[in-house]
């Protein structure tokens, strides 16, 4: 008889008609229609010992550190289990509600439209989990690896630029339903493209439908986001004149039913049972911010001049933030993690937009070739470069840092040493 148990639950996470959209920096752009509904997830594992994990998804742009974190605070001292052991993972739709607010560059209050929903979404979440643990139940677990080319790397679009096709995935087999989690790096960018103002979970959420098609209305299909701050989805590229051209209604659906099909190969190719014996750490890599290279102060009031509200929403914070006389972020406290399920079986999670090249870094720094890799855990935002991008300059390096209060500078060269030697320690430490 297995040893192991797990529960899963999920609700509806669909946001009432109105609020600003996510995904576009500080610029406020209501939702005006539903185009296809959102939905939070979480499912919590349980090994012999009864030490536990809880892996919640939720299908929005990305919350900031403050917000997860009380969740988890919430979630630890009504379940018991370990606060370390929470992982709050973000699908990264760009057709989800405006989340994260707290974090971005803009002078602007946050709307109490916005504010009730999030109050919801969190009350809802924690009762999530709460049903989870109440059906907690005896399930086979079986670790699945296949790959996936719906991705490529967006710095072109390059077709040899590096991403990984690497899909991840467990599948939790009970007496009466199933649980099929799956893991790959992309950024859900196709429906804004077509449908602006049109709420959707993107492709994920098409992938997740056909999963629960395919293999039967008892199962819960969970998407959780891996390294994708620099992958976007291949159908879109144009390899002629090196751009990405405009979606269609189409492309999302063909997509997210390409991801569903490699998840079905990878599941029926078969996979490694595990006898789950859990650990996790969690810690901060102090990434550099370059302090030598912050645009001016005059570059920032020109930007409040500015007729687009974009620019206008980040001049006037940073001339308000630089005249402060409270400095630019010189590090950021980067969150990262490792949860181990096994042994030989790592997943190293990480806060914020994760570039696709962390994934071999971490794999050879930790020696092991099989670990899987998440990003957008806990905090949604920030783009994470490694010191070889940083050179390059881009918009993952350079311009994507002014839109957070977390900028304006580029992170330095170092960024790599801070987070080899905080993943090393937790390595020591699982």
């Amino acid at each position: 008889m297995s040893t192991t148990r797990a529960g899963w639950a999920q609700f509806d996470s669909t946001p009432p008609l109105g609020l600003p959209m996510g995904g576009r920096g500080p610029r406020f752009s209501s939702a005006n229609e539903v185009l296809d509904s959102l939905a939070a997830q979480a499912v919590i594992l349980e090994d012999r010992k009864g030490y536990r994990t809880v892996w919640i998804s939720i299908d929005m742009i990305g919350m900031t550190w403050q917000m997860t974190s009380r969740l988890r605070m919430e979630l630890s001292a009504v379940t018991g289990i370990p606060f370390e052991a929470i992982v709050v993972n973000f699908s990264h739709t760009h057709s989800g509600p405006m989340s994260g607010f707290e974090g971005y560059a803009t002078t602007v209050e946050k709307p109490t439209a916005l504010i009730a929903y999030e109050e919801d979404l969190l009350t809802r979440a924690v009762k999530m989990v709460i049903e989870a643990v109440e059906n907690l139940q005896a399930v086979t677990v079986q670790v699945y690896h296949g790959t996936s080319e719906i991705g490529i790397n967006r710095r072109g679009p390059n077709p040899d630029g590096f991403m990984n096709q690497d899909l991840w995935g467990l599948d939790l087999k009970a007496g009466n339903g199933r649980c099929v989690l799956f893991n790959y790096g992309c950024h859900p960018v196709m429906v804004y493209g077509f449908a602006w103002d049109s709420i959707s979970a993107d492709f994920p959420g098409v992938c997740r439908d056909k999963l629960v098609e395919t293999l039967g209305a008892n199962t819960q299909a969970q998407f959780i986001q891996g390294c994708a701050g620099n992958v976007r989805p291949r159908r879109l590229a144009n390899f002629e004149d090196g751009s990405f051209r405009q979606s269609t209604s189409e492309d999302y659906i063909l997509t997210g039913g390409q991801l569903a099909d490699d998840v079905l190969a990878a599941i029926e190719a078969g996979g490694e049972d595990l006898d789950l014996e859990i650990n996790c750490v969690s810690g901060f890599a102090m990434a550099p911010r370059n302090m030598e290279i912050i645009p001016p102060l005059s570059h920032w009031e020109e930007l409040a001049e500015s007729e687009a509200e974009l620019e206008r929403n980040l001049g006037v914070y940073w001339v308000e933030r630089l005249r402060s006389g409270i400095p630019p972020v010189q590090f950021l406290p980067w969150a990262v993690g490792l949860i181990r399920l096994a042994e030989r079986h790592t997943i190293a999670w990480l806060a914020n937009e994760v570039v696709a090249e962390w994934f071999p870094l971490l794999r050879n720094w930790l020696n092991d070739p099989n670990l899987t890799a998440w990003g957008y855990c806990q905090d949604g935002r920030n783009y994470m470069p490694t010191d070889e991008l940083i050179p390059e300059g881009g918009y993952e390096v350079d311009r994507a840092n002014t839109y957070t209060k977390a900028g304006p500078g580029p992170f330095k060269v170092g960024v790599n040493k801070a987070t080899e030697t905080t993943f090393r320690a937790l390595a020591e430490r699982i």
